[in-house]
């Protein structure tokens, strides 16, 4: 398996869950989820700690797999980046990222932006990440049915001669 598939795999679910988990959040709890999102963003705690998670995030990411290609696999490394820099604005800018994040908290639309590029993003990862074994496994399952059908039903048992 190669790096950017591997890094798909972990990245994919875990963002198509944070998407479906933020619009549901949004839709079922409405004011309730968003007070959770503004004590969030209140905590410098959990900013400092959200900084440092993402940088090392980022960082893993991009030193593993920094390629810059034509194809999904740019996308990983994108991700990468945008993390060294979330990482980067949560740790030395807390009260600039503070500001924009009541702004988006405050309009709800924000937040749905939010969870619809997250909920696409990883459903694209998911999709790449796991593709070898969706068509590996129509593969095996063909083959299983091909084998199956007609070879083994032809010939006949052997006679135990004594």
């Amino acid at each position: 398996m190669t790096t950017s598939k591997y890094i798909a795999r972990l990245m994919g679910p875990v963002m198509l869950i944070i998407g479906i988990g933020m619009a549901a959040g949004m839709l079922m709890e409405g004011e309730s989820y968003s007070s959770l999102l503004k004590e969030f963003i209140a905590s410098r705690a959990l900013i400092f700690i959200t900084g440092i998670l993402a940088l090392t995030a980022g960082l893993a990411i991009v030193n593993v797999h920094n390629l810059w290609v034509r194809d999904w696999r740019v996308m990983v490394t994108v991700l990468g980046w945008l993390l060294v820099l979330r990482g980067v604005m949560l740790l030395v800018f807390p009260a600039v990222v503070q500001t924009l994040g009541d702004r988006i908290v405050a309009s709800q639309s924000g937040i749905v932006a939010g969870a619809a590029i997250t909920f696409v993003l990883g459903a694209i990862l998911s999709i790449m990440g796991y593709e070898d074994l969706w068509s590996t496994g129509t593969h095996r399952q063909r083959a299983a049915r091909a084998s199956s059908s007609g070879t083994r039903s032809a010939k006949k048992p052997r006679r135990k001669r004594a």
